[in-house]
């Protein structure tokens, strides 16, 4: 094989994050990934077969030789420790404080702006969980648009719990011009119980993205054609199938041999690849397995023979075996060592070779393309540097209404209303503080409320308005209650700031120092209305 990847046929046990980090900008042609879904629940499945003694000691064995000798060991390495029963088993549960690394944040903020915002929006607007596992992916989809050469295509599998939020995420990385497809894969008939109390969900989601939209090599696919339409053919002397009765202009007839005649072309719902049969041979024993006829298609319509595909959720293996049935390098990575026992099967069932031991009697592969597997203290080590450049976040214009909220800009009302009141909250004295109780003056995690609820004709102006921390905010926000009785009830169950209600803004005060301000900034807007020079 030409320009052949040194890490071709390479399997890593590790955090994928340092196996991404460790490989060369531009140097990718595909990836494919099926990461976790944000399920927020444990996956345990059986392996088929059982897993053997032998391959158990296989697993220990290879973890000793990276000198992993036990669970601490594995946690050290960043890895799963497999355990001795026979399961494949995965987390996809997520939490803020066990999940996200400061470090991954800080590269987020100082690089990528808009994905800072989208993931804290999705703190307030969804939950901490899902903006955890939105920070795991978006510093992992960085290094993936790194690697990825300019004509590189990266398909994401994911279903209808994550699928929208990782959408912004690609777009905010990738660039919302570079979206190729959203491929819905009609994996299953869905429930047929009478009693469920939704549409019954039978579909996943594969996102597919393009590096860059210059001399990108597409393969259009075809579907096979149906029995229906194969039984119009009959066969020549020499055993072609073949139809004279086509008459596609309406004169004459003509001849077309079904080995000459392309299916329907594959457009994005997939809806003729089946899921892993629970007695198929590719069968592993993972829950969540997906067939290896949904990798094969993305590989040939995304990329060459010779190309490099990268799977760095490789736990099934089943990326691996489609790019190697179709004559693409792989390069492959899993955190858990489950998945050395996973890929020898699935190779094994086509005759490939493992760390230079042959799984079956008669090999396919010659030596030289052995599969090789490399443990997390034995990464490639970068012949390049990142890219220097954070990425440019486009100015947003200024938000313009059709009748303005009020005639005191918000940022402006906001900045003046915390002014009043020492830059504590209106609603329980929340301040954002210093190590020695010293209050920082900024508008940082205030938001504005209305004092008397908009929804009974409350002003949107600033005599009307009211900074509150981001936690009374959200839960005012539905409430037709005034501020000064939401701050009892805030009161009543502890969860003041400061000591007594009477150390708060006093509201009566504050409404007239507002009104102030709106006549000083109606004068200025209307001069000639208020009278003044």
């Amino acid at each position: 094989m030409s320009n052949t990847h040194p890490l071709n046929r390479h399997l890593f046990i590790a955090d994928n994050i340092n196996l991404l980090r460790s490989l060369d900008n531009e140097t990718i042609d595909l990836i494919c990934i099926d990461p976790p879904f944000a399920k927020n629940q444990t996956f345990i499945g059986n392996l088929r077969p059982a897993l053997s003694a032998e391959e158990r000691r296989q697993e220990l064995d290879t973890l000793q030789s990276w000198s992993i000798y036990n669970e601490y060991d594995a946690a050290r390495a960043g890895i799963d420790w497999p355990d001795t029963q026979n399961t494949g088993r995965f987390r996809d549960i997520w939490r803020w404080e066990n999940d996200v690394h400061e470090e991954w944040l800080t590269r987020i903020d100082d690089d990528y702006a808009a994905l800072a915002n989208i993931i804290e929006a999705t703190r307030t607007g969804h939950s901490e969980s899902m903006a955890a596992y939105l920070t795991y992916m978006a510093i992992r989809i960085i290094e993936m648009h790194r690697i990825l050469k300019q004509t590189g295509s990266i398909y994401i599998h994911c279903d209808s719990v994550a699928n929208s939020y990782l959408r912004l995420i690609l777009d905010a990385i990738f660039g919302e011009r570079n979206f190729r497809n959203e491929i819905v894969w009609a994996r299953s008939a869905g429930f047929k119980r009478s009693t469920a109390k939704k549409f019954p969900q039978k579909s996943d989601t594969i996102l597919s993205y393009l590096k860059s939209d210059t001399d990108i090599d597409f393969n259009t696919q075809y579907k096979a054609h149906k029995p229906e339409y194969i039984r119009r053919f009959k066969k020549d002397e020499n055993g072609r199938l073949y139809r004279d009765d086509v008459n596609p202009t309406g004169s004459g007839r003509r001849v077309i041999y079904l080995d000459e005649t392309k299916g329907d072309i594959v457009d994005s719902l997939w809806d003729d690849i089946n899921p892993v049969n629970p007695n198929a041979r590719e069968r592993t024993g993972y829950p969540t397995q997906k067939p290896v006829a949904l990798a094969e298609r993305v590989v040939l319509a995304s990329s060459n023979p010779g190309d490099v595909v990268l799977d760095c959720f490789a736990g099934c293996a089943y990326v691996p075996v489609a790019a190697e049935r179709n004559g693409r390098q792989w390069i492959a990575c899993d955190i858990s060592p489950r998945a050395l026992t996973v890929l020898r099967r699935q190779f094994a069932k086509f005759n490939y070779a493992v760390d230079g031991e042959q799984q079956t009697a008669h090999p396919l592969l010659i030596v030289e393309a052995d599969i090789s597997t490399r443990g997390p203290n034995d990464l490639p080590e970068r012949a390049d540097e990142d890219p220097a450049d954070p990425q440019e976040i486009r100015e947003l214009p200024p938000r313009r209404f059709k009748v303005p909220a009020s005639i005191i800009p918000h940022d402006e009302m906001l900045e003046s209303l915390l002014e009043l009141s020492g830059y504590m909250a209106w609603c329980c004295g929340f301040a954002n503080r210093m190590p020695d109780g010293a209050i920082i003056r900024t508008t940082r995690n205030f938001h504005l409320d209305h004092i008397d609820p908009s929804s009974k004709d409350g002003s949107n102006d600033i005599q009307n308005r009211a900074p509150l921390c981001q936690t009374h905010n959200m839960r005012k926000r539905d409430r037709r209650v005034h501020l000064a009785d939401y701050r009892q009830e805030i009161a009543d169950a502890g969860e003041m700031m400061v000591n007594t209600t009477s150390e708060l803004i006093n509201l009566a005060e504050a409404h007239h120092a507002a009104m102030q301000m709106y006549g000083r900034a109606y004068a200025a807007r209307y001069p000639l209305l208020s009278g003044a020079d």
